[in-house]
């Protein structure tokens, strides 16, 4: 069973992996903590305290106030015992948006040898804006590990995010027939949960075949929105802004305690990150009054 949540955040400088996979890790152990503040008429990155090779850019400002961050892990991929955690604390009525410039990675990992962690922790302050748009993440076969984003929210800041993984390499022919990965998704609002999402994509297990698990695809996307109770927002609108249905590509949408949810489940990765770039491109207006401003670094 599960172990419950611990919402009770400590400060930024004390944020502790919360995993056990971290705890026992050997690898790389690299951290990087954020700290986002307003000032004056933009959002600034206040601080920047990192460990291992994990790194961010100096902020850029494509459309004035809203920080783009854009975080780089300079190996490019995980292997056995490597653990990465990154925490954001979002002050104020900040506004950031995090990308990624490249797929993330989990390389084979021997049964012997430790399991890889990934945990991203991001507390949202009174106002505050994040959107959280990394770019996807591959599962090589035989990768073990676990991947975890937690979103801690007040009473009125907004998250947009988005969350891609890919099931083994589709260009060189590499199923995913070993391994285990955990993957989670958690966001509350004041301590309390509103939408936790949990898979566990095991290497070989029927989940993968069955019409009640993957259904023989191999990318699983989830985007994700906090949306009021006055938002404008149709379902519908929605629906009819995805890409037509065809084989090997199906879309879901949803509405769950205050989060818009749209899932994916195909064979492209380039196609589920298109589908929700169209959806952001609906909603960012409506929900952070703003137009859409894609980052730099996708263009490359």
């Amino acid at each position: 069973m599960a172990s419950p949540l611990n919402l009770a955040t400590p400060s930024l400088l004390n944020v502790s992996p919360c995993s056990e996979i971290a705890a026992q890790a050997d690898g790389w152990q690299a951290s990087l903590r954020l700290q986002l503040k307003r000032k004056s008429e933009r959002t600034v990155l206040q601080s920047s305290i990192h460990q291992g090779p994990l790194r961010v850019q100096r902020p850029f400002y494509p459309e004035g106030p809203v920080c783009h961050l854009y975080l780089l892990h300079p190996p490019g991929g995980m292997v056995a015992g490597d653990n990465l955690v990154i925490d954001l604390e979002c002050l104020p009525i900040s506004e950031t948006l995090v990308t990624t410039p490249a797929a993330g990675k989990l390389y084979r990992v021997a049964d012997y040898a430790s399991p890889q962690y990934q945990g991203v922790t991001a507390r949202l302050a009174e106002g505050a804006v994040l959107e959280w748009l990394p770019q996807e993440t591959i599962l090589f076969n035989g990768a073990r590990g676990e991947l975890l984003s937690r979103f801690d929210l007040s009473a009125n800041s907004q998250l947009i995010g988005w969350d891609i993984v890919c099931l083994g390499r589709r260009a060189s022919g590499e199923q995913f027939d070993q391994g285990d990965v955990k993957q989670r998704i958690e966001i509350s609002r004041e301590g309390r949960p509103v939408y936790i999402d949990r898979v566990n994509f095991i290497g070989g297990s029927p989940m993968l075949d069955a019409p009640w698990g993957m259904a023989g695809r191999t990318v699983s996307g989830t985007f994700f929105g906090t949306i009021n109770d006055d938002a404008a927002i149709s379902l519908d609108e929605i629906r009819n802004i995805l890409p037509a249905p065809v084989p090997d590509h199906d879309w879901g949408v949803s509405q769950r305690g205050g989060v818009l949810l749209v899932r994916y489940l195909g064979a492209s990765a380039e196609v589920c990150r298109q589908g929700f770039e169209t959806i952001w491109q609906l909603l960012r207006p409506i929900l952070l009054a703003r137009t859409v401003q894609r980052p730099r670094i996708w263009n490359t």
